[in-house]
């Protein structure tokens, strides 16, 4: 045994959520610079220096990947959404989830997580009905109120900015996004 495999082997006994998350990045990685089907436990595993057996060990098949790199999205998504509501006293996550569409647009690692969510969304019915779960529970107001205005309009354009700038047709600068957040804040 070489001393790479020694050192892998001694990482998974002490280290599996660090494995884990290891598998997860590689495989968003991967589905990121091709498509979620090109993902595949041999590709993770060159990538990672994993065995298969180890990646299996974590997830069984390519769903329960996808499973949970949805599931620490939304979570992510949650956060973010449920700080803003609770620190501006808002009623929906509207605001929440735009700012986070705003801001988090520079870091990488979001932009390629959110290019496999937006795939899974649009391709698999099983995703829809979790972002849309999500959706009416972080977005929606409570007691069955409806969007206001304001928030529809907020809403429609943190998705059109999430899904244009994930499909690559529009990208703006810092300046623009603060130029369109200023401009929603103005909104009555």
């Amino acid at each position: 045994m070489d001393n790479n495999s020694s050192n892998n082997a001694y990482n998974r006994k002490k280290e599996p959520e660090l494995n884990k998350q290891l598998i997860i990045d590689a495989a968003t990685e991967i589905g990121a610079e091709t498509d979620w089907h090109q993902v595949t436990f041999q590709a993770i595993a060159d990538k990672t220096g994993l065995s298969k057996g180890g990646i299996i060990h974590h997830f069984r098949n390519k769903e329960e990947l996808l499973d949970e790199l949805m599931s620490q999205t939304l979570s992510e998504l949650t956060y973010w959404v449920e700080l803003h509501k609770t620190e501006n006293g808002e009623k929906d996550g509207t605001m929440g989830y735009l700012k986070y569409v705003l801001e988090k647009k520079s870091d990488e690692k979001y932009a390629k997580t959110i290019r496999i969510v937006l795939q899974a969304i649009m391709i698999n019915p099983k995703y829809r009905e979790m972002w849309l779960e999500w959706y009416s529970l972080h977005i929606m107001p409570k007691d069955n109120e409806e969007l206001s205005t304001k928030s529809l309009i907020m809403f429609l354009v943190a998705d059109g900015l999430w899904y244009a700038e994930n499909m690559s047709s529009i990208q703006l600068s810092e300046t623009e996004k603060q130029k369109v957040f200023e401009y929603l804040m103005k909104l009555k």
